[in-house]
């Protein structure tokens, strides 16, 4: 069931912990593929040197961050395309990062959307969906399943000052193996990771 989200009175790290869990669902020339969301960033505004949107920073790349909640930012790093939900109203730039995604469908043996730009290129999710929103039905939201355990930590690959480096805007559900950086000693089965 699709659901209302991000709410008006949710802060923008109160959609980065919720969306934890929830069935990102990705429906691309009549083909569906949905997966449950495990890792996010949080990109706050104005203040956050991380953002693309740091002193209110305006460009044609990243207007849509500017756009209003509930809007899919996507941009291009290094020939990978990076997903991201506006969480505010408009003119208020800040968004969230889906970093890694535990498939439902497809389901495959080797572990490969453990990444923002890996989960993308699973999914087929390109720039072509900048500036759509979850209600559109290309790229909606679902409600899912409760992490046992979310883990908050610094966000990865980022720039800027150290105050922001390591700032712990970065969640995730602990133990999941489709979380990136995770070292394969630290996860445990997908399943046991919720509730």
């Amino acid at each position: 069931m699709e659901i209302n989200f991000p709410t008006p009175s949710m802060s923008t790290i109160e959609v980065a912990k919720n969306l934890l869990g929830m069935v990102l669902k990705v429906k691309i020339n009549d083909e569906v593929m949905c997966g449950y969301i495990v890792e996010t960033e949080a990109y706050l505004f104005p203040e956050d040197e991380c953002s693309h949107s740091y002193q209110g920073k305006r460009t044609p790349k990243n207007e849509v961050m500017y756009d209003k909640a509930g809007t899919w930012y996507v941009y291009q790093i290094h020939t990978y395309n990076m997903l991201n939900l506006v969480t505010r109203e408009k003119n208020v730039s800040e968004a969230v990062l889906i970093r890694g995604i535990e498939p439902i469908f497809p389901k495959t043996k080797e572990i490969l959307t453990n990444g923002p730009g890996k989960l993308t290129r699973f999914y087929g999710i390109t720039r072509e969906l900048n500036g759509t929103t979850i209600q559109n039905g290309f790229l909606t939201l679902e409600k899912g399943k409760i992490p046992q355990k979310i883990l908050s930590t610094a966000r990865i690959g980022v720039s800027g000052s150290e105050k922001w480096k390591e700032a712990p805007l970065r969640f995730c559900v602990a133990g999941n193996p489709y979380v990136s950086k995770m070292k394969k000693r630290e996860t445990e089965r997908a399943e046991d990771t919720w509730n």
